[in-house]
């Protein structure tokens, strides 16, 4: 660092950016809270939006003060698939000389790397040949169950640590850190850990102390999670005995035709909204009487921590959801919101029924559970955490 203000690049990983899914609000809200907490920041965009689906339209330019450039001069990948084979080393190579001529001209003091941890990506490898030529810490997210945590690891993965070639971790829940402390000691490494839970804006969020007309229960997820659509029919087939009126609105990829989900028994008091623009998804939390999470007493829930959970907190409506995982860390069963045991439907139920049975009860909840998002989840809380974080290891790189 040749001068006061800290230059972190954050590269997307296969993320598109700055309009996407979880993934990109948590690498911007990450970029906000470390700009203004004084650092330089760049994101460089290695994702491109769906050939079917383009949803980022400007291939360079600035939101929220944070710079943002996608490296192929272009937003979305081709319907070809040979195309799409071709951007993927083109973009890998694109990263490696953005990054090595940032680093040549002092403008790269870390890297933050938003590589995925399910498996390994070979753009590991050409991003620890820059970082180690240029004499750059890169830090990874960490915010899932690793691939050698995996019940059926590749070879490749049972020898390769998702350790490997990185010089800390921003780790999303107490499980992962731990597992970093297992990993140091096995691989007889000293990875420095950052914790940073779920992140919002809770400026985004404007509370409404009730729904704007009718019943209904929504959960924002991805169709990927069939067990919990199945869960979900079995909940609502309860609720509707005593709340038949109730509408379920389910946000995401589902739709009618995803596994999980019998529609011959629900009588049209299914409402599928998609994917959509964030500012409807904000509507939709603020319309709903009540929020929920279904979480799953199962490694990969203990792991992770769900953002959408901070954004349902956020919202200041009532949400009912299970103690997995960092949950019960943070949300008391009865003050900020409502938390049934893993798996049990009846239970599940009932919450959302004592909810929409008390509407006073469900305002107070809601409006407890964003004070706890305001506390804990806010991005910009975290920025000087995350500077000091790059500081830390750009001075132990350095000093070698």
């Amino acid at each position: 660092m040749t001068d006061a203000q800290l230059h972190i690049g954050i590269l997307t990983g296969r993320t598109p950016y700055p309009i996407g899914m979880a993934e990109a609000q948590r690498i911007h809200l990450m970029a906000r809270a470390m700009t203004e907490a004084g650092a330089s920041v760049q994101v460089w965009v290695d994702g491109l939006d769906s050939w079917a689906d383009a949803r980022n339209h400007e291939a360079s330019g600035t939101k929220d003060g944070v710079r943002f450039e996608f490296l192929l001069g272009r937003t979305q990948a081709s319907s070809r698939k040979v195309r799409r084979i071709f951007d993927r080393f083109a973009l890998a190579w694109t990263a490696r000389t953005k990054m090595s001529r940032a680093a040549r001209d002092n403008a790269l003091d870390g890297l933050y790397f938003y590589t995925p941890m399910l498996k390994l990506d070979f753009e590991r490898f050409i991003v620890r040949r820059m970082a180690q030529k240029n004499n750059v810490p890169i830090v990874i997210d960490l915010c899932e169950a690793p691939w050698n945590l995996k019940e059926k690891p590749t070879m490749v993965e049972k020898k390769i640590s998702p350790l490997w070639g990185i010089d800390g971790v921003v780790c999303i829940s107490r499980f992962l850190r731990d597992w970093i402390g297992k990993e140091n000691i096995k691989t007889t490494r000293s990875v420095a850990v950052c914790e940073i839970p779920i992140l919002v804006d809770i400026a985004e969020f404007e509370p409404v102390a009730a729904p704007l007309a009718g019943k209904s229960v929504l959960f924002a997820g991805s169709p990927v999670y069939n067990d919990t659509f199945s869960f979900l029919l079995e909940v609502m087939d309860s609720v509707w005995e005593r709340h038949p009126d109730c509408q379920l609105v389910i946000a995401g990829g589902a739709n009618e035709s995803t596994p999980g989900f019998n529609l011959s028994r629900t009588n049209g008091r299914i409402r599928f909204v998609g994917y959509v623009e964030r500012s409807v998804l904000l509507k939709e939390y603020a319309s709903s009487s009540v929020l929920v999470l279904p979480m799953f007493d199962e490694l990969y829930s203990h792991a992770r921590f769900p953002t959408k959970l901070g954004e349902y907190l956020a919202s200041g409506r009532p949400v009912v959801t299970n103690p997995v995982g960092e949950i019960p860390r943070f949300i008391e069963d009865g003050m900020s919101a409502r938390l049934t045991p893993p798996g049990d439907i009846t239970a599940f139920a009932s919450a959302i029924c004592g909810l929409l049975d008390d509407p006073a009860k469900a305002t107070t909840l809601g409006a407890n559970g964003r004070t706890i998002a305001e506390k804990n989840f806010h991005y910009s809380l975290y920025g000087p955490k995350l500077v000091d974080f790059f500081t830390s290891l750009n001075a132990e790189k350095t000093s070698r």
